[in-house]
């Protein structure tokens, strides 16, 4: 199973919301990186501390000669006990156009090992990464409460819509809201946008510092907001897998 999660506008939790989903994952699961300008993951989970070798670029390259499980063996990289195994992004902006984003995308759909969690980073029309996209079993739209964020989100949601050919209210394209009722709810916003409504994530800094900033988590963690209200939506994204496998 591929998921994608993408944003309307930049910084509104995606990286930090992928994350949090994928280290309460039911399967076993990988956390692709594959913001296309550029990915945060290795700078802030890990403190900038990578093998330099354990990236997006390097399996690609390694697929002209291997399969994707071996690919991914050599490449993805654990940075900390509590997270998930990760496949770090790009390093530098422009890179994106430059791989072959429908063939990854098919490979990764097609893995039976893992199910994969894409951070997808901000949307844009020409940011090359629209194969992947299409490939994704499910696509989230994560989008803060506020005015301007809703309104960069209704923006882009049917262009999301298009890329997975779905109908308005399909599950497989859906909003998460970070920090919901500031001031819009979860509801007005998914209805403004014409989708399903995955849920919502609360706004919690202490705990979204532990995956955006590497600050180590304490008992505290497990229970926080951020990791509850993971625990709560996984269910309904993993579900959607059987949904697609029956259409299919």
């Amino acid at each position: 199973m591929l998921v994608g999660l993408v944003s309307a506008k930049g910084s509104p939790g995606v990286t930090t919301s992928a994350l949090a989903l994928a280290s309460v994952w039911p399967r076993a699961v990988l956390l692709l990186d594959a913001d296309p300008f550029g990915g945060d993951v290795r700078a802030g989970l890990a403190g900038g501390e990578w093998p330099g070798s354990a990236g997006l670029a390097e399996a690609v390259a390694d697929l002209r000669s291997v399969g994707i499980d071996e690919a991914l063996s050599r490449r993805a990289h654990q940075p900390a006990p509590w997270a998930p195994p990760v496949l770090a992004g790009l390093g530098c902006v422009g890179q994106a156009a430059t791989l072959p984003w429908t063939d990854i995308g098919n490979e990764l759909r097609r893995l039976r090992a893992a199910d994969v969690v894409a951070d997808c980073g901000r949307y844009a029309v020409a940011d090359g990464i629209g194969g992947l996209l299409r490939c994704c079993d499910a696509l989230v739209l994560v989008t803060q409460s506020s005015l301007r964020a809703v309104r960069a989100a209704v923006r882009v949601a049917p262009s999301l819509g298009q890329e997975l050919a779905v109908s308005p209210n399909d599950p497989r394209l859906s909003v998460l809201v970070v920090g919901p009722n500031e001031p819009y709810s979860s509801a007005e916003i998914a209805a403004a946008c014409g989708t399903a409504l995955l849920g919502e994530m609360s706004h919690d800094p202490r705990a979204a510092a532990v995956w955006s900033d590497g600050d180590p988590p304490g008992r505290w963690f497990r229970r926080s907001l951020l990791q509850r209200d993971a625990r709560h939506l996984v269910p309904k994204l993993a579900a959607l897998d059987i949904v697609n496998r029956g259409a299919a």
